[in-house]
């Protein structure tokens, strides 16, 4: 019996959240989204993000693509950027972290991908990639 009241309350409050984001604008209901998704990612990250602004180009099997990071951990990036990916595909990133860097280069893969952007999860593994990738964290302004 506790059971069904449970679930009758969590149909309440799934149709109530849905008869609240159905009477909103639709930039209302991306900010709703973009919130939704930080929580619940929130959760998900294993390593802390740096925020940062940085210009990339990146290359997938059949085409380049430009774009910005928006954010970098030991895990991946955030690339804000409007390009067609397929999740799980291959990517090539080239960026500097500063005008006078080096450029660097770093293989990923798509991890998933919103209307804002790609989420890349680094394919290189190993003490020496975690030690170059703090490295270069650290010099991201």
């Amino acid at each position: 019996m506790q059971n069904k009241v449970k679930l009758k309350k969590y149909n309440l409050t799934i149709a109530r959240l849905l008869e609240i984001i159905l009477s909103m604008s639709e930039e209302q209901q991306a900010a709703i989204l973009r919130q939704a998704d930080e929580m619940v990612k929130g959760d998900r990250r294993n390593f802390n993000r740096k925020a940062c602004h940085l210009a990339v180009d990146f290359a997938t099997s059949d085409r380049t693509h430009k774009g910005y990071i928006n954010n970098i951990s030991r895990q991946g990036v955030f690339i804000s950027a409007k390009a067609p990916v397929i999740i799980g595909e291959e990517v090539l990133m080239v960026f500097k972290v500063s005008k006078d860097a080096k450029s660097v280069k770093l293989k990923g893969e798509v991890a998933h991908a919103t209307r804002w952007g790609i989420g890349i999860e680094f394919s290189d593994k190993g003490l020496k990639f975690e030690r170059m990738l703090d490295n270069l964290i650290h010099q991201v302004k």
